[in-house]
Parts: structure tokens; sequence; C-alpha cells
């Protein structure tokens, strides 16, 4: 089956997803308009032979990082040759870059026996991201699911163990947010 023939197929069952403006390497990478139709999605397209989850992941679109809170001086790691120096200038926007203040979520699926992969894209918001949870539909999603609650924020609905997994709990914050300000502790 091909991507159109897939889109088609999806389309008819979903009529408000959309093509990504982006394919994620050649495969079929569709658009979800809101969180509440992941499941649905999800759980179809498990019905129609995509029932591996190879990942969940996510993508701050804010813009250039912040970096507040960490070391910026010059070469402060004794390692590095002399005269070399980290980069102490704070970055800046790169031109043509689609910034918005959204989270992305990107989920792949897979469909073993045919050798095929969905891309399914979700924009959810910055202020409070949410999503439903895949765990009840797909296992791996489990943890995935909680290394993006621990260092983006995002809070999925019906996980049942949303908690921390990669960072401290003495970590205030969520460090892979473009805004997220390192407050120094006893490890610096």
């Amino acid at each position: 089956m091909t991507n159109d023939e897939l889109f088609a197929k999806i389309h008819a069952k979903f009529p408000s997803v959309a093509k990504a403006a982006t394919e994620v390497k050649g495969y079929l990478t569709v658009r979800l308009v809101s969180a509440a139709e992941l499941t649905a999605v999800a759980s179809w397209l498990k019905e129609q032979g995509f029932d591996y989850l190879d990942m969940v992941t996510a993508t701050d679109w804010k813009g250039p990082v912040n970096l507040d809170g960490y070391i910026r001086d010059p070469n402060p790691n004794v390692f590095l040759p002399e005269g070399a120096t980290p980069q102490v200038d704070a970055p800046t926007a790169t031109a043509g870059v689609p910034y918005r203040d959204a989270f992305e979520l990107t989920y792949c699926l897979s469909d073993l026996k045919e050798k095929a992969k969905v891309f399914l894209k979700l924009d959810v918001s910055r202020a409070e991201p949410s999503a439903p949870s895949l765990a009840p539909l797909f296992k791996a999603a489990d943890w995935q699911e909680r290394e993006l609650f621990d260092l983006f924020g995002v809070v999925f609905s019906g996980h049942p163990n949303l908690k921390k997994i990669l960072t401290p709990d003495f970590i205030a914050g969520h460090p892979l947010r473009k805004d997220y300000v390192h407050v120094k502790d006893k490890f610096d």
C-alpha cells in the first residue's frame, strides 16, 4: 500500500486529519488537529496492523534556548585544548524555522509484517501541555511518555504511572524546554 492509499483510508475514517507539510524520511506523516483524536486514530491504526509503537518524542518550537543559569565562562573545561572556548554567545533565531508557542509530539507506528511506518504529529500548548496516554494501547508508550513528562512537562492523561524517570526529584522544571532556567545545585 502506498502512502497516498494509506492516507486516503485514514482520511476517510478521520476527515479532520491532514498530511503534514513535511514527511519524516519519506514515510506517511499525518498531522492531528487536536489531542482528542489521538487515541482514536492510534487505536484504528493498530487494528489495521500498525501494532508496534517505535517512538514517542517531542520538539520544542519556542525558538533559541535560554542560557540563563548555565556556565558560560570562557574555557571552564580543563580538558579543552589551550585557546579553545565553548560557545559563550546566546544562540539566535534561525531564518526560515517555523517557531511557534507549542510542543510538537511525534509518534511512530509500525506495521512489521508489511514493513510500513506512519508518523502522527500533534501540537500541544506550552502553557499546559497534555495529551491522552497511549500506554493502554502500546506498552512501549509507558517509559517514553514518562520521559516526555520529565523532560518537557507534557502530562499524559490516563497514564498508569506518570512520574519522573530521568532527573532527580529536587530538580525543578523540565530541562529540555527552551525556556528552562537552570538553578545551580550541589552538582554544579
